[in-house]
């Protein structure tokens, strides 16, 4: 599929150009269009603090006449110049719309999906944070959490979706979201971040798969704002046409002196001369991404960073992956407190739901939910998520993997087994609280959604 350019909105011309302040917060503004009218002179108190004054534009509303004389409020003595000037607020879910624009295919199975804010906002998240996605699809909406791969505080916002056997959400908008449709979504959140994990200017990033998703938007983040920032990325794919991100790992690796990417093939037959094929990125030079042959070890990691324990990694794949990297870090005696993994995959998902069908057993136990009128019999051992979503239990599963804490639950009486209780606090899961997705009934259970 080819990508789009953004469509441009529609804006009648504004009869005067915004007021603008300069960084030092002198009063130099710009000259209003009309020569008739003279600069508006600003006043300020003694004691107002120039340094902390906001670098955004203020747009007054005149009143009738069209030429009135914008006025502007004297700041009174001790007020900050950024108490003047308002940031603009960041892209709130609740009430904006995300607005499709540009849609990219980045291998034969993933693709990479562009979003803006419908009234134009900045997006602010922690570079690795995910977004929860409100999909309709045959008049029922299903919630879906996707990691984002673009750069905080921008006006859009990049989603790469990889497509998943039998995956319902990501299938769909594979094959059915156009530019210009939009989307709803519920929340921007996570804890695997670069922002509340505290890490050392020397980063180890490992990924697998479209576990690479997190990882970029962590990467260009921190090349973005820290320069200095010693980056190796390591990337593990199946082979030549697995690789997600390959041209912008490239372009990276050409902007960035500190930035370095070495990917592991299980099979890097053809691998050469595809990645040194100019044609599709002329930015980049001819020559291939440092590559080779193999599987995730001990020894390679030991080869390719001997000063491992310098660093703080950041890991995201599937669930096998990210255990065989956690295994050979503890037994290198890495500090673990340097260590942050990301369980959010599709992989994981898909082995969670399976691990818990598997647990199922042939005998029955009671659902209550009195708030709504269900009380059925189910399966013991079945997943409390999908028993509450067949009786038209309103519950939104978003993650499906025990991580975003969308699916968030309270049993009331009886009680559940449960894998994870990641987003939930000391205190909600002494009061019963419980995340529906990774957990299933064992007994008689009632359940309350607030």
């Amino acid at each position: 599929m080819s990508s789009s350019k953004t469509p441009s909105s529609t804006l009648s011309a504004p009869a005067l150009k915004p007021l603008k302040l300069n960084s030092s917060g002198l009063g130099q503004s710009t000259k209003p269009s009309s020569p008739k009218l003279s600069t508006p002179k600003l006043s300020f108190s003694l004691g107002g603090d120039s340094q902390n004054t906001a670098k955004s534009d203020t747009t007054k509303t005149f009143a009738k006449p069209l030429f009135a004389k914008p006025k502007l409020a004297a700041l009174s003595l001790g007020e900050s110049t950024a108490n003047a000037i308002k940031k603009p607020a960041p892209w709130s879910p609740s009430t904006t719309a995300l607005i499709l624009v540009k849609r990219e295919v980045e291998t034969h199975d993933s693709m990479s999906f562009t979003f803006a804010a419908a009234n134009e906002t900045l997006f602010d998240f922690k570079p690795g944070q995910f977004v929860t996605l409100a999909v309709k699809i045959d008049n029922k909406t299903h919630y879906r959490a996707y990691s984002i791969s673009s750069v905080p505080q921008q006006k859009q916002l990049r989603l790469t979706i990889k497509r998943v056997p039998d995956g319902l959400v990501s299938n769909w908008l594979a094959d059915n979201l156009n530019i210009g449709d939009s989307l709803s979504a519920l929340n921007i959140a996570g804890q695997f971040n670069s922002s509340d994990c505290k890490h050392k200017s020397k980063l180890l990033l490992i990924s697998a798969g479209c576990g690479i998703t997190p990882v970029m938007s962590i990467a260009k983040t921190l090349l973005t704002h820290d320069s200095d920032t010693d980056i190796e990325f390591l990337h593990c794919a199946r082979d030549k046409d697995n690789v997600i991100f390959h041209d912008e790992m490239k372009t990276l690796l050409s902007q960035h002196k500190h930035f370095n990417v070495q990917l592991l093939l299980e099979n890097s037959e053809g691998f050469a001369s595809f990645s040194a094929d100019d044609s599709a990125n002329k930015k980049t030079d001819s020559s291939a991404l440092s590559h080779q042959t193999g599987m995730v070890s001990s020894d390679v990691i030991q080869q390719l960073y001997p000063d491992l324990k310098e660093r703080t990694i950041f890991l995201c794949g599937p669930v096998g992956f990210m255990k065989a990297v956690e295994n050979i870090a503890q037994e290198s005696d890495f500090d673990m407190a340097n260590f942050f993994q990301e369980s959010f995959t599709p992989a994981a998902n898909n082995e969670q739901q399976d691990q818990i069908s598997s647990d199922a057993s042939t005998a029955s136990v009671m659902l209550h939910v009195p708030d709504f009128s269900v009380e059925k019999e189910v399966v013991q051992g079945s997943s409390l998520l999908e028993v509450l979503e067949n009786n038209g239990v309103p519950i939104i599963g978003a993650c499906r993997a025990g991580v975003c804490g969308s699916c968030k639950c309270k049993v009331t009486k009886g009680s559940v087994k449960s894998t994870s209780t990641e987003t939930l606090t000391a205190e909600e899961i002494a009061l019963g609280f419980v995340l529906a997705c990774s957990s299933t009934v064992e007994e008689d259970v009632a359940v309350a959604l607030n």
